[in-house]
């Protein structure tokens, strides 16, 4: 990609599907400081033609910089909704963001070519809203089944992303270089690429509901779906000290910390310790209540204290589920809580 999400100076702004080849995805990334965007298309690629603050476009830009300005469509017709099987499929890949939903489907054009745009927008109860958007190519004449995996991922994963940026983990939800991996066999005596090419992708992760791909085992999809999302730098973090930091909006007078655990053999839930001024208060039990892999459970929590912590910890019952301090484990605290103020949303 011509620009990087590895230090999260980037964020993705829209996923454009080829007009030719389907399922191949262009990406619009905007750059969090300066605002100017990008494409990983060949077009902007080897564009070398830029103003003077370095500015280059391709079509893909051109309608993103529409989109900043709310101008979603060219002849079209804008299609509000809070409900959609669209949605609901997000919702269900993504059960920890949590807040009110909105659904916005429009016809328009990139260039010359039809296409249909799918806006999702996630308004958290911690505050702060959070878009991803999508446009799928008409040409190839996409079902409504058939856009599921493209909204749940490229939409859903780009609220997924931006709730942790404004939780305060930028480096949370970089975007994998491959939505879809073409296996296809080699011919001849042409050589494999010499270039590492992930072995899996986005679509080969995720899954919709409990929806599970043949041959694949659920804990197994689960782990990498919180590893890819995490991020390696976090995803170690986690492995070495066995616990995420999530700082609390709704009691930030307190200095509330949540302490989110997670078990070295991951198979058990852990309750999440509960820091106030740097205190260990007590244990919040908030597991599973039904069959589902404990790495899924983690990045529930993750998100659900990130976009909507009441709503996260309405589970919790004064009588049944808070606990006095090391209530499941004795391991001690040596790393202290520090809470940090909500990343500030920036307007335009």
């Amino acid at each position: 990609m011509p620009r990087s999400l590895a230090r999260g100076d980037y964020s993705l702004v829209i996923a454009i599907e080829s007009s030719s080849r389907p399922n191949s995805w262009y990406r619009v990334l905007a750059d969090r400081q300066t605002g100017l965007l990008s494409c990983d298309c060949p077009p902007y690629i080897f564009n070398r033609n830029h103003d003077a603050e370095g500015k280059r476009t391709c079509q893909h830009t051109d309608f993103a910089s529409l989109l900043a300005t709310g101008t979603r469509t060219q002849n079209g017709t804008v299609h509000n909704s809070t409900t959609s099987p669209l949605l609901t499929a997000t919702q269900q890949q993504w059960p920890g963001l949590r807040g009110t939903w909105r659904i916005e489907r429009a016809d328009t054009r990139i260039r010359n070519n039809p296409y249909q745009v799918v806006l999702l927008r996630l308004d958290m109860g911690n505050g702060g809203s959070a878009t991803g958007v999508v446009a799928f190519a008409s040409s190839h004449r996409h079902t409504e089944q058939e856009m599921i995996a493209g909204v749940a991922g490229w939409a859903g994963y780009a609220i997924a992303a931006e709730v942790a940026r404004l939780g305060g983990f930028p480096l949370v939800g970089q975007i994998p270089e491959h939505f879809r991996i073409d296996r296809r066999p080699t011919t001849g005596r042409r050589q494999q690429p010499t270039t590492t090419v992930p072995s899996i992708g986005l679509a080969d992760i995720l899954r919709v509901g409990d929806i599970i791909q043949p041959g694949r085992d659920p804990n197994t999809v689960a782990e990498q779906t919180l590893r890819m999302f995490l991020g390696e730098e976090t995803y170690a973090l986690l492995e070495r000290q066995g616990f995420l930091d999530i700082s609390s909006v709704r009691y930030a007078n307190e200095q509330r910390v949540y302490r989110l655990r997670r078990d070295p053999a991951k198979r058990s839930d852990r309750r999440i310790r509960v820091f106030e001024h740097n205190r260990y208060t007590r244990d919040l039990c908030v597991v599973r209540a039904m069959q589902c892999p404990e790495a899924d459970m983690f990045l529930t929590n993750f998100l659900g204290l990130l976009s909507d912590e009441d709503a996260a910890l309405a589970v919790v019952n004064p009588h049944f589920n808070i606990f006095s301090p090391y209530s499941d484990g004795q391991e001690r605290e040596t790393i202290p809580a520090v809470w940090q103020p909500r990343v500030q949303t920036i307007t335009a």
